[in-house]
């Protein structure tokens, strides 16, 4: 299940999906968006719409303890930032037959592990 935050984040810089077609039994071309450390969806949005303007699904996660005040990070660790890049992966594999990664710093090393467990990437 995708990371629900107990605390409050605003808007832009919650988990999005953008998707190409919502009709189509099966979507193409998906790209998972991966945020850095202490970062959030927000940095990747314009282009993530810019891509789904395309006609490619695109959805960004927020890793947990992110996209709120520092302090808010406390209590979370590398485990649960990966348990969540492979959940949202699993998510997007679930409508897309290609799917590509584009990510930001701390998001590069969440990226290289789905690279080396999934093979698919």
């Amino acid at each position: 299940m995708p990371f629900q935050p107990d605390y409050e984040v605003p808007a832009e810089r919650q988990a999005y999906t953008f998707t190409a077609d919502p009709a189509a039994e099966q979507i193409g071309v998906g790209i998972l968006m991966l945020h850095g450390f202490m970062g959030s969806p927000a940095s990747s949005r314009d282009m993530a719409q810019y891509f789904a303007q395309q006609g490619v699904t695109v959805h960004c996660p927020l890793l947990p303890g992110h996209g709120h005040l520092p302090y808010k990070i406390q209590g979370y660790r590398k485990e649960d930032w990966l348990a969540e890049a492979e959940e949202a992966w699993n998510t997007l594999n679930q409508t897309c037959k290609q799917i590509f990664i584009i990510s930001h710093s701390m998001g590069a090393v969440k990226a290289a592990y789905l690279a080396r467990k999934t093979k698919e990437v």
